[in-house]
């Protein structure tokens, strides 16, 4: 529809006579025919009972949507993470579907779960989805990885022992974590550097459902990895059919032989060290204790007297053992049986600073453990091991 000839004779209203617009001048032309005629062609279009409005369609919607995800959502080219998180628009659970069986147990004091090997578990995952989102396409990828964070950018490999042993599929005998559902699928490589090369197993939902029962079994022993990849946790990741992560939950998981022996006992260190925190006698008050820095001395309390009875020994506590390291570094030179122990000596040195980098608030400090644990790594890269000595070692330790 053409626009009818603006009448100059009709009234022209500058801005600046209505507005305070500064120095600048804007002429604005009403033409009161133009405007009139506009009003009844679109009464005419409401009156008619023919006329329509365009229907917004939810799915011409979903593009902007993905559009708009943070950048986070996105694994590609990053590391696996082992922080637990959860987008505002969905809700996931992932919890053991029982605290004890065969060969496993859960305890609930550490969140933990200990197991022996090619023993079989499962975890139930529950998920709920605002309704923007689309139920389908929807997986759970589980990917065994280290807690240490100075190993979390290493994969998780098999040991020589083990792999010897298993008649899986090639293609499978790399992974660690093998699953038991009907629908999964293996990703990953053997040495696989981000989280979207690392070994692990893919479960897709079911259609029109959005929980399900993941049965994994375990064939290597915490104790085969690397000494500094020990400490393991099981990371579950709710996933897009585009690849986006949405959540993340982690369960902390050891493999081991005497599950129920290993589960006691971390439970009691736990204990003992909380006890000890709690018992360490606050500094200022009436019969505070005095502090040595020097561990070979025993603590006693002031002021008794003989007429007291005989003196009582305080016990050394936690605080004693968390005071900064005094750092001397100094080159050592020892000789080894073979090469492949002495890069397990520098990997137990590596993690022994790497303990201390954790527990360090002052900067520098921080900044000379770091470099002298990239030092220890050099020089372990640096040494190569031949195929022979892969069992040399097991003899003599």
């Amino acid at each position: 529809m053409s626009s009818p000839p603006i009448d100059v004779g009709d009234a022209i209203i500058a801005d600046e006579d209505m507005f305070d617009t500064g120095n600048a001048s804007q002429i604005s032309i009403i033409n009161s025919e133009v405007l009139e005629t506009h009003i009844l062609q679109f009464a005419d279009e409401v009156n008619d009972d023919n006329f329509t409005l365009p229907a917004l369609s939810q799915v011409s919607s979903l593009p902007d949507i993905k559009c708009s995800l943070p950048s986070f959502l996105n694994p590609a080219g990053k590391y696996p993470s082992s922080e637990e998180f959860c987008h505002d628009d969905v809700a996931c659970t992932v919890l053991p579907s029982s605290t004890q069986g065969s060969g496993f147990i859960y305890s609930q004091k550490l969140q933990k779960l200990f197991l022996k090997t090619e023993s079989t578990c499962s975890f139930d995952v529950k998920c709920e989805l605002s309704g923007l989102l689309s139920t389908e396409g929807w997986f759970v990828r589980v990917m065994l990885v280290s807690l240490a964070p100075e190993s979390q950018h290493e994969p998780i490999a098999r040991c020589h022992n083990h792999l010897a042993k298993d008649t899986a599929a090639d293609h499978i005998k790399k992974h660690v974590v093998r699953c038991k559902n009907v629908r999964h699928e293996y990703v990953g490589t053997e040495n696989g550097p981000f989280f979207e090369d690392r070994c692990a197993v893919r479960v897709p939902f079911d259609t029109g459902e959005l929980c399900i029962n993941i049965m994994l079994q375990f064939m290597c022993q915490n104790t085969c990895f690397h000494p500094n990849q020990r400490r393991t946790g099981l990371v579950f990741t709710l996933e897009s059919e585009e690849g986006h992560i949405w959540a993340r939950r982690m369960v902390q998981i050891k493999i081991c032989i005497n599950f129920r022996r290993d589960m006691q006992n971390e439970e009691k260190a736990a204990e003992n060290n909380s006890i000890n925190l709690s018992s360490v006698p606050r500094s200022g008050g009436i019969g505070s204790v005095r502090r040595h820095a020097n561990k070979n001395h025993r603590y006693r309390r002031q002021g008794q007297g003989s007429s007291d009875g005989p003196r009582r020994k305080i016990m050394r506590t936690a605080d004693s053992f968390q005071l900064p390291p005094v750092l001397e570094p100094c080159l050592v030179d020892i000789e080894m049986p073979n090469l492949r122990m002495a890069k397990r000596l520098m990997d137990i040195a590596i993690g022994m600073i790497s303990s201390h980098v954790l527990r360090a608030n002052d900067p520098d400090t921080k900044a000379q453990l770091m470099a002298l644990i990239a030092n220890i790594r050099d020089k372990r890269d640096m040494l190569v091991v031949s195929n022979s000595q892969c069992s040399v070692d097991s003899d003599l330790l």
